[in-house]
C-alpha cells in the first residue's frame, strides 16, 4: 500500500541523493512538529542577529516550506479525496488572508488597545498576524503530500507525545519550583464569580511564552493520542499519560480538565475498556475527595455568582453579558458589520470598548461568534455547513475503517469542537496548531483505505 501511494515516476537526479532529501525534509518537518509547544519559549523566541522576525520557529518552517515547494506539485492532486482536501483548504486560507488584509488598516488601533500584543507597524503587524500563522497551517500541507504510510502517520504520532512528555515534565517541574501559581486570587469583577489564576496565567508566560489557556489546548488536541499509546503500543506510554494528567491538573485550565476527561471517556467506549474506565473513574473519585484544590473548587463554583444565584452567564464566567450579547447586538444593527464582519481581530475595533459593557479582549471566547465578527454572516454560515458536512463524513469514515488512531485523531478534533465553545478559533494561531497535522493525518488514513480498494479493484497484486 505504501507504494502505491509513494511516487514512483522517474526520478532526475540520483536515487541516493533523492533519499537523502526525501529523509532531511521529513526530518526538519518531525522537528517542527516537536517544536510547536516550546517555539514561544524565551531563549526559542529571540530575534536572531537583530532581524525582525528571524527566529528559530520561523526559519525551521521556513525550511519546510522550501522543501515542499523544491519538490513541487505543491498544490497538485493524486485523487479525489487530496484534490477536495487541497480546494477546501485553499477556500479556508483565502479566507483568512482576506480577513487579515481588511484588518490592515486596523493597525494602529490594535496597538492602542493592545501594545504588547501588536505593533504599530504595518510590517510587523503583516509578519506576526500573517507570516507566523501561515506557518501554523504547513503540517497540514506537509503531512497531506508526504506521510502518507501509516508507519509514517505513527511516527508523527510518536513524535507528537514525545513533544506533551517533555511539556508536561517541564510544566510540573516548573509547578513545583513556583508553588504560589496555584493560589488563585479573587476576581475583581464579582459577576464572573471565580477565581481568578493570574499568577498561572503570569507562570505560563514567563516560561512558555503563552497564555495558560493556549497550553489547555494543546492538551485537548494532543492527549488522547498518548491514551491510544497505552491502549495499542506499550505499557511504557503509561508515564507520559500519567505525567500529562497531572500536568492538566495543576495547570487549572476547566475546559481542558473536562475536555480531556470527555475524550478519554470516548475513546475507552470506543475501544470497549469498561474495567479501565471504571477504574479510572473510581481513581478521580478518590482524588477529588482527598484533594480538592484550586481546579476542582473553581470548576464546582462554575455557574454559581455571588449574588444572583445559577445562570448562564455564570456558567459561561460572564461571556454572555460582557462579550457576546454587547457584540451581537453591536454587528447586527451594521449592516456591512454584519454581512461582511470588520476583518480579523474584529472585536478590538467594537466601539464599545471604552464603555464598560464590554470585557477588553482580543478575541470573543467562541470560535463561531469570533468568525462571524471578523468575516461576517455570508462566510460564517459557509463554515457552519462545512463544518457539518466534515463532522458528518468523518464520523461515517472512521465506521468504515478498522483503525483505533483515526479514532484518537478523531476524538482530539472532538475534543478541539468542544473547545471552540468558550475558546480557541477558526483563523490559524498558536491555540489551534495541532488541530493541522491531526486532520491532514484523518485525511490520509482515509485515503489508505480509497488506494487500498481501488488497488483490489483494478487486479493489481
Amino acid at each position: 500500500m505504501r507504494d502505491v501511494l509513494n511516487y514512483n515516476g522517474q526520478a532526475s537526479y540520483p536515487l541516493p541523493f533523492a533519499l537523502s532529501t526525501a529523509r532531511s525534509e521529513v526530518f526538519f518537518f518531525l522537528l517542527l512538529v516537536f517544536m510547536l509547544p516550546f517555539q514561544h519559549v524565551p531563549f526559542l523566541n529571540t530575534n536572531l542577529f537583530g532581524v525582525q522576525g528571524l527566529k528559530p520557529f520561523n526559519l525551521l518552517s521556513a525550511v519546510v516550506l522550501i522543501n515542499l515547494v523544491f519538490r513541487g506539485g505543491l498544490l497538485h492532486a493524486t485523487d479525489h479525496i487530496e484534490q477536495r482536501s487541497i480546494r477546501i483548504f485553499l477556500l479556508y486560507f483565502a479566507t483568512f488572508t482576506i480577513a487579515v488584509v481588511r484588518s490592515i488598516q486596523n493597525a494602529p488601533l490594535f496597538h492602542d488597545r493592545f501594545p504588547a500584543a501588536f505593533s504599530d507597524s504595518y510590517l510587523d503587524y503583516m509578519l506576526s498576524c500573517w507570516i507566523v500563522p501561515t506557518f501554523y497551517v504547513l503540517p497540514f500541507l506537509f503531512t497531506l503530500k508526504r506521510m502518507r504510510s501509516f508507519e509514517e502517520l505513527e511516527r508523527i504520532t510518536t513524535v507528537i507525545c514525545f513533544s506533551i512528555l517533555l511539556l508536561s515534565a517541564a510544566f510540573i517541574v516548573i509547578v513545583l519550583m513556583n508553588p504560589s501559581a496555584l493560589q488563585g486570587t479573587r476576581d475583581e469583577m464579582a459577576d464572573l464569580a471565580s477565581t481568578s489564576r493570574a499568577p498561572m496565567v503570569d507562570l505560563c508566560d514567563a516560561y512558555f511564552g503563552i497564555h495558560y489557556n493556549t497550553i489547555g489546548t494543546i492538551y485537548i488536541c494532543t492527549a488522547p493520542l498518548l491514551l491510544y499509546k497505552v491502549l495499542t503500543r506499550s505499557a511504557l506510554w503509561i508515564v507520559p499519560l500519567g505525567l500529562s494528567l497531572l500536568a492538566i491538573l495543576l495547570l487549572q485550565s476547566r475546559s481542558a480538565l473536562v475536555t480531556v476527561a470527555v475524550s478519554y471517556c470516548l475513546f475507552l467506549i470506543h475501544r470497549r475498556k469498561f474495567f479501565i474506565l471504571i477504574v479510572g473513574a473510581a481513581l478521580v473519585s478518590v482524588t477529588l475527595l482527598l484533594w480538592s484544590g484550586p481546579t476542582i473548587l473553581a470548576l464546582f463554583s462554575i455557574g454559581f455568582g455571588d449574588s444572583s444565584g445559577f445562570s448562564a452567564n455564570s456558567l459561561l464566567t460572564g461571556r454572555v453579558d460582557y462579550i457576546w450579547a454587547p457584540l451581537l447586538d453591536e454587528w447586527t444593527s451594521d449592516i456591512g458589520l454584519f454581512l461582511f464582519g470588520a476583518g480579523r481581530y474584529g472585536i478590538v475595533t467594537s466601539d464599545l470598548w471604552y464603555t464598560g459593557t464590554l470585557i477588553q479582549t482580543s478575541h470573543a471566547h467562541n470560535a463561531i461568534i469570533n468568525f462571524f465578527l471578523d468575516c461576517g454572516v455570508i462566510f460564517s454560515s459557509v463554515l457552519i455547513i462545512l463544518l457539518l458536512v466534515g463532522i458528518v463524513t468523518a464520523w461515517r469514515v472512521g465506521r468504515s475503517l478498522d483503525s483505533d488512531l483515526y479514532w484518537a485523531l478523531f476524538v482530539c478534533i472532538f475534543g478541539f469542537g468542544i473547545g471552540m465553545m468558550t475558546e480557541r478559533e477558526i483563523f490559524p494561531t498558536d491555540d489551534n496548531m495541532y488541530a493541522f497535522p491531526i486532520i491532514a493525518m484523518m485525511i490520509n488514513l482515509a485515503r489508505l483505505r480509497y488506494v487500498a480498494r481501488k488497488k483490489n479493484y483494478d487486479g493489481l497484486p
